[in-house]
């Protein structure tokens, strides 16, 4: 069977959902955009036989809550503005008039840089800048990762889920949740929200799950979940979304990402153990299938996945772990002075207000943290997975111990 083609029964080596079943779990799939973790519909179909589920994830986005209650007193500056500000009442009337342009622009962008060509993106650790207009609501999309983590953590305030779940940990929502890149100035999602599908699209960040020993979409305590990516590319409608039902192999060359998790499912909610997950990232990738750009990674650390299984078969809810601190800048870090320039981020500022914030990553001897708690809405249509485990490594069998993550 071709990768990308329409999978006509169960594929060797561990393939997800044999057509019958498909049909009956998508029946007219749903399209919309993530949602966040919701209580599962009171009816869920049945499992396919075998017990065997698979999943290509359309969506990857920050959990921003849309509207202006979060940011109050506007989003985060960008340079120009933050220079701007630093200025007399008069010399700033004086460099915001049109003829006066120029000199501003010269000025501003000149505090982009420092002694020896540093810049504030690639060398945010060499300079000194404002920290960033944090988001002010109780209400955040997340996960509560510390309260099976005691000592893992540093004290900080904790959100409210809108669904109503109570001590959500995500410090990286609220630091980047009043920036333009997540939320325009109108409340309604940034460009990121829009921007991440392409790379899922690609081939070049595109997910997928598969789940083993699914007995029971409502309740069952122990199924087993590989979260990797792949590198075949997903079939897309007119409107741009994932076609089901598609094929997709795990990825087996390096970079290589593939996690094994231990999950539960309790009233229709599929929730894993604690444990590290990693996915790609390509920044600044070449041509249309070329993959040339600086490769990093998604590194959550005692992350956790709560998805919500949907009559249509699809999958909504959250992958939730703590982020490195440099991790969440990686992208205009790589860009470097233009990342400043072209789009006025700034990374210094940006970073010292994630170390303010993180509550992650502790370091046992100074109790200091080092990382953020982090999420991402993810939701994922069903699909046919064939899975390469990694070389010498058993995929245990549900209910005995799981091989853990492999990164080749």
């Amino acid at each position: 069977m071709d990768r990308g083609k329409t999978g006509l029964g169960l594929m060797c080596g561990g393939a997800a959902i044999g057509v019958a079943a498909l049909m009956a779990l998508t029946g007219s799939l749903s399209m919309e955009a993530p949602a966040r973790a919701e209580a599962p519909p009171r009816t869920l179909p049945a499992p396919p036989p075998g017990g065997v589920m698979g999943f290509v994830v359309q969506d990857f986005v920050p959990p921003v809550i849309q509207g202006m209650d979060a940011c109050p007193k506007g989003t985060s500056p960008k340079v120009r503005d933050i220079y701007l500000a630093s200025l007399p009442a008069d010399e700033r009337a004086r460099l915001e008039r049109k003829e006066n342009e120029p000199e501003l622009t010269k000025r501003w962008q000149a505090t982009v840089f420092g002694a020896d060509g540093t810049n504030i993106c690639s060398q945010p650790d060499k300079f000194d800048r404002p920290l960033l207009t944090t988001v002010q609501s109780a209400h955040a999309g997340g996960l509560d990762l510390d309260g099976d983590a005691p000592g893992e953590s540093c004290s900080h305030e904790e959100f409210t889920a809108p669904d109503g779940r109570t001590g959500i940990d995500n410090q990286e929502y609220r630091v980047m949740g009043c920036t333009l890149e997540w939320r325009g100035k109108d409340g309604i999602g940034g460009d990121l929200l829009t921007g991440m599908r392409q790379f899922h699209a690609s081939g070049e960040w595109t997910q997928v799950i598969l789940l083993r020993g699914v007995d029971s979409l409502e309740n069952d305590d122990d199924v087993e979940v590989i979260y990797a990516n792949t590198p075949d590319r997903p079939q897309l409608d007119s409107h741009g979304n994932f076609l089901p039902g598609y094929s997709f192999t795990i990825s087996d060359k390096p970079p290589r990402h593939r996690n094994a998790l231990h999950g539960h499912i309790v009233g229709g909610v599929l929730v894993t153990d604690a444990q590290d997950i990693k996915l790609a990232q390509t920044w600044g990738q070449g041509g249309a299938r070329d993959i040339r750009g600086a490769r990093t990674a998604y590194d959550f650390r005692h992350a956790k996945l709560r998805l919500a299984f949907q009559p249509d078969g699809s999958l909504r809810g959250l992958v939730g772990g703590y982020r490195p601190v440099f991790d969440v800048i990686q992208s205009p870090a790589i860009g470097g002075a233009g990342a400043a320039l072209a789009a006025g981020i700034d990374c210094a500022g940006t970073l010292a207000t994630l170390r303010k914030y993180a509550d992650g990553i502790s370091d046992p001897k100074t109790g200091t943290c080092s990382g953020v708690s982090s999420a991402m809405n993810l939701y994922a249509v069903p699909a046919f997975i064939n899975d390469v485990p990694a070389p010498s490594a058993r995929i245990a069998p549900a209910g005995t111990a799981h091989a853990g993550n492999k990164t080749l």
